[in-house]
This record gives C-alpha cells, structure tokens and sequence, in this order.
C-alpha cells in the first residue's frame, strides 16, 4: 500500500526557505485562478533547480512501497515529492480530473503508457526513461504507470493540477 505523508508546516517554510526554486513556483502555481495548461506546468518544471539535499532531508522514504510526500495542497493545485527505491512502482492508474507533471530530480523515471483492450484490461502501448532534469507530463485520461527500473534511488517532484482526488487502477492484460 502506497504510503501518503503531509510536511508540517514547518518543514514547508524552510524548504521555502532555503529553496527559492520550490518558493518561486508555489508563488508561480498561486498566480492561477484555475490551473497551467499541462505545457506551460511542464516549461515551468523544466527550469528548476531543486536543491536535492533539502529535500532528501525533509521528506520520507518507506522499505514497501514509494512514499508520496505531500508538500502543499491547495484548491488549485498539490506538489507531491516522491523516494522511489529501485523496483518500486505505481499501479496501472489514470489521474481522473488532474492533470499532472513531474520532475526528475535524481535517478531514472521509467513511464509505461497504456490503452485499454475490449474488456477494459490495460496493455502497454510505448515505454521511455526518464532522466535527472527531464519533465513527465500526462493528461487527465492518460493511463500509466511509473517505476524505478534503476538500480539507485529516484526522486520525483510531482504537480498535480487540480490536486489529485480520485483515479481509476487498470489490470493488465
């Protein structure tokens, strides 16, 4: 079961900080009334130069499964840093009503895209790995599922649009 954790208060504040890449774009996501377009969040997450230590240092890793490490949720918008270990994964999955983008920040992201067959079974349809600095971004009905194929530890730094609140889970074929 995927572990879900929210940084206090206090740690956000000196991850802000400490980190004006981080407080740059929560200030850039609360200029929105409504959400980015999925282009302009992924431009944005490409100039970002995260200070990793800081981060690492803040949030939580779990032995079993990846952790999602709830930065910041608002109305608008939730960032989501992620430990993956090597061989950790999502579930097949869609982001039902959110769109959402993500920044490699150390380590190799591989992303599996699927369609769904006749019977609603999920088979995927391309694969491709991600790297330090690249950016992921998937639609709302886009279905994936992400893994550390690698052999180190990934970190990802996630941005939902609005803040992830439901998805749908897909069988393989």
């Amino acid at each position: 079961m995927v572990e879900s954790r929210t940084v206090s208060p206090e740690a956000l504040l000196q991850i802000r900080a400490n980190d004006g890449e981080i407080h740059d774009l929560i200030m850039w996501l609360e200029s929105f009334d409504g959400r980015p377009g999925l282009h302009e969040l992924g431009e944005r997450l490409e100039t970002l130069d995260v200070d990793v230590e800081l981060l690492r240092n803040t949030i939580q890793s779990n032995p079993n499964d990846y952790c999602r490490n709830i930065l910041l949720r608002t109305d608008h918008f939730e960032i989501v840093a992620i430990i993956w270990r090597p061989g950790q994964d999502t579930p097949i999955h869609d982001h039902l009503g959110s769109d959402c983008a993500f920044l490699i920040l150390e380590g190799e992201s591989t992303e599996t895209v699927y369609e769904l067959n006749e019977k609603g079974q999920a088979f995927p349809i391309s694969k491709r790995v991600y790297r330090s600095g690249e950016v992921c971004a998937a639609d709302e009905p886009d279905i994936h599922r992400v893994s550390n194929d690698g052999e180190g530890e990934l970190i990802n730094l996630h941005v939902y649009t609005p803040p992830l609140h439901a998805f749908n889970v897909y069988d393989p074929e």
